[in-house]
């Protein structure tokens, strides 16, 4: 995967950090719910934020079926209410535990290119 650099004028240093960041939190997510998955007796397993910022060490409870429904489009990410950067994502859905956001611009594209679903 080849990250954008900066030179079009698109993308700025911190949506690119805040981009990056998303992705690893949400391969780590990937993780996280291939051990769930393996265990029994857990209504809600514990994900990590994935809002991109390196501050965050948040965990959002989701079920596991909550957690598919926001994998199953590559542009979609799930953090604690708050978290969202509204320059380049929208909330698509709200709740108690956790917002679902949706990558625009750039960040759609990356969100799709290194999607480890794909």
């Amino acid at each position: 995967m080849t990250w954008p650099d900066g030179s079009d004028g698109r993308i700025d240093d911190r949506e690119r950090r805040v981009i990056r960041n998303e992705v690893l939190f949400r391969e780590v997510n990937e993780r996280i719910e291939q051990i769930s998955a393996d265990e029994s007796g857990s209504r809600f397993g514990e994900f990590v934020c994935e809002c991109g910022e390196d501050t965050c060490l948040e965990l959002i409870q989701l079920t596991l079926p909550e957690y598919e429904e926001v994998r199953s489009v590559s542009d979609h990410f799930a953090m604690k209410p708050g978290h969202e950067h509204p320059d380049f994502e929208r909330v698509i859905d709200r709740g108690d535990r956790y917002i679902v956001v949706e990558k625009l611009g750039q960040a759609d594209d990356i969100a799709h290119r290194t999607d480890p679903r794909s």
